[in-house]
């Protein structure tokens, strides 16, 4: 009878033990689910009203093809977010509004999407190319630095260990006409890592 009765208490131990075992592993289950779930990369909706929210967005877009996209070499984001900044008026331009390009970039095949400048009554032999969302120019503008054969410098510098944006934007003469074109990206930068919140120097 003794026997039985401590037959009878260790399997209940045992049951006891081994539903909390299970139970443990089912909050461990759905935690580790909760974690991927908030690490997920997706596109953001780019709707902001202040520059800390630009600067998010933007970054979140380069997060976003980083994860998701194999044939992406990473480039210098400081420089990236500063030209953002300064060719998209922090997102309030006409191009970034309406054709969702942050760089000014230009397409000089007009049967694709794009936009005309509007100060001009000359036709021009190129449009401000339109994307389908910002993100898709943050793309863009990466493929450029990594592709173009006006960037060999800035690749050469990138891959020697290079990661300083100053240093990095003296190779970029091909990007824009604008000769203070240098010094307004840099007082950008200056300004990105003064007056914000940022975890951008990666």
């Amino acid at each position: 009878m003794i026997q039985k009765i401590k037959t009878i208490i260790q399997t209940l131990m045992f049951v006891s033990i081994m539903a909390f075992m299970g139970g443990c592993y089912y909050l461990y289950e759905q935690k580790s689910m909760a974690l991927a779930g908030e690490n997920h990369f997706a596109l953001p909706d780019f709707e902001h009203t202040n520059n800390q929210q630009f600067l998010d967005n933007v970054n979140q877009c380069v997060d976003y093809w980083y994860h998701t996209t194999t044939d992406v070499y990473p480039v210098n984001r400081e420089l990236l977010l500063a030209q953002a900044a300064l060719e998209s008026g922090w997102g309030n331009s006409r191009f970034a509004l309406e054709g969702k390009n942050l760089f000014g970039i230009r397409t000089w095949d007009l049967s694709e999407p794009h936009m005309q400048i509007l100060s001009t009554n000359k036709p021009k032999k190129w449009g401000v190319k339109v994307y389908e969302h910002e993100c898709h120019s943050v793309l863009h503008y990466i493929q450029t630095l990594n592709n173009g054969h006006a960037y060999e410098k800035y690749r050469e510098l990138r891959d020697d260990g290079v990661n300083d944006p100053f240093v990095l934007l003296e190779t970029l003469d091909a990007y824009a006409s604008d000769k203070n074109y240098f010094v307004k990206v840099k007082k950008i930068i200056i300004k990105i890592r003064e007056d914000y919140k940022n975890n951008y120097r990666k």
